[in-house]
């Protein structure tokens, strides 16, 4: 049946991130309903009091959705507890090829949070996965936001990372939580893989991997970044490093520095 895309809520289970409503992928699945007039593959719900509940296909409704277009539906009748629905959830969702740790972890941790498993033994085996497997998404799911939020793309945080950051957070979370905000403040001008993200974060020396251009107008005139020991290097080009610019470079990062004073 086709239904006001408006009436359709999201499931408890849903463990997406928003990032996914924004990548390529997402623009190209919206473009191909938009030339289809609607989802032509309709996505499965339920009844719920106020609406429908999603079972599968919570991307083609928000394309739907963001669209304005009806919304292809098949509605399933039959009774379903919560357990029936975690379960078959979590089956559709490590069907997607796309499924990250941190997407699988958030929704393993909705349902140990909730009480519907005991503990992370008791839900692998229900599943049918390794408790180490649960045991490392749920740890990456169960990072602070603000170290989350610190990663361009959140989904590329593997175990590896999460493990790291554990360790650091640990001996010094204060640290490692001041580190994230200015990761986070700066992670659309700069732009740093996973890897960086975490050296960053644990403190480590990534400075090298790391060079940020200096330009002038349209042109790049130079770069500048921290060495091991944290201190700013600068690089000007030669054609805008005679004597008479280099004068006017540091009168200008004289001033600048001028507020340090004690």
């Amino acid at each position: 049946m086709q239904i006001d895309s408006a009436l359709v809520r999201p499931s408890v289970w849903c463990s997406r991130h928003e990032s996914a409503y924004s990548s390529p992928a997402f623009e190209r699945l919206k473009d191909t309903i938009y030339s289809s007039n609607g989802n032509k593959q309709p996505i499965l719900v339920r009844r719920v009091d106020d609406g429908f509940e999603i079972l599968c296909g919570h991307r083609r409704h928000r394309a739907c959705s963001e669209l304005g277009l009806p919304l292809f539906a098949v509605v399933f009748d039959e009774h379903l507890t919560a357990l029936d629905l975690f379960l078959a959830m979590e089956r559709e969702n490590r069907e997607r090829v796309d499924l990250s740790p941190l997407e699988q972890g958030r929704m393993y941790v909705h349902a140990l949070d909730t009480g519907l498993f005991p503990s992370q033994r008791r839900l692998s085996v229900a599943i049918g996965l390794s408790h180490t497997w649960v045991r490392k998404t749920v740890q990456i799911a169960r990072l602070p936001i603000g170290v989350i939020e610190a990663f361009l793309d959140p989904t590329a945080i593997q175990p590896v990372h999460a493990e790291n950051i554990a360790v650091a957070l640990a001996a010094n979370e204060a640290a490692v939580m001041h580190r994230a905000a200015e990761l986070s403040a700066t992670k659309r001008t700069t732009k740093r893989s996973a890897t960086q993200v975490v050296q960053r974060l644990v403190g480590g020396a990534d400075a090298q991997e790391e060079t940020f251009v200096i330009r002038c107008g349209l042109r790049t005139v130079g770069h500048w970044r921290r060495d091991g020991k944290g201190r700013a290097v600068l690089t000007l080009g030669a054609d805008v490093s005679d004597e008479g610019t280099m004068m006017h470079v540091v009168a200008a990062i004289e001033h600048a520095l001028g507020s340090l004073e004690t």
